[in-house]
């Protein structure tokens, strides 16, 4: 147990031992540069190198038209555009689900094994007229009630001048 904290104590004292880093030049032996550091020091160093070597990376990738490479990376009008090709895909899809209930159909029909009820009911010739006459002029009530009125009067008018 003695020699595990030893161990620690020593890890520790030497992460705050004092080590010097000097520069010589080598054909004077004269002292360029002394600094005196720590490994706790060259720790923070190398810690902060990481940090700063990340954020340029990520600086460059993200202000810089490399972000296009990154596989996922979709910018506006090409979201713009999946979503316009999503949407015809869709519609297309449902156009082809259609054809092909259609064409089921036809196959039926010429195959004879359509399964259809026939309708019975008796149409009256002067209501289905009338329906027809309906739905090519829309019109309201009224408005032909009053259309009669008008015809109605200007027979009348010819009718009396006759006589």
């Amino acid at each position: 147990m003695e020699e595990s904290t030893e161990k620690k104590q020593s890890f520790f004292r030497r992460f705050n031992n004092a080590y010097r880093l000097v520069f010589i030049d080598d054909e004077s032996l004269e002292e360029v540069a002394s600094y005196r550091i720590t490994m706790r020091k060259i720790y923070i160093m190398l810690c902060s190198l990481f940090v700063l070597v990340a954020i340029v990376t990520l600086s460059l990738v993200m202000f810089t038209p490399l972000k296009y490479y990154i596989p996922g990376y979709a910018g506006g009008q090409t979201r713009s555009d999946l979503v316009k090709m999503k949407h015809s895909v869709d519609s297309l899809s449902d156009l082809v689900a259609a054809q092909e209930k259609y064409e089921a159909n036809i196959r039926k029909v010429i195959t004879g094994n359509m399964n259809a009820s026939l309708d019975t009911t008796m149409l009256d010739l002067k209501s289905t007229h009338k329906e027809e006459m309906n739905s090519l002029l829309p019109q309201s009530d009224e408005l032909m009630k009053q259309a009669a009125k008008s015809v109605k009067k200007e027979n009348d008018k010819e009718s009396n001048k006759k006589k």
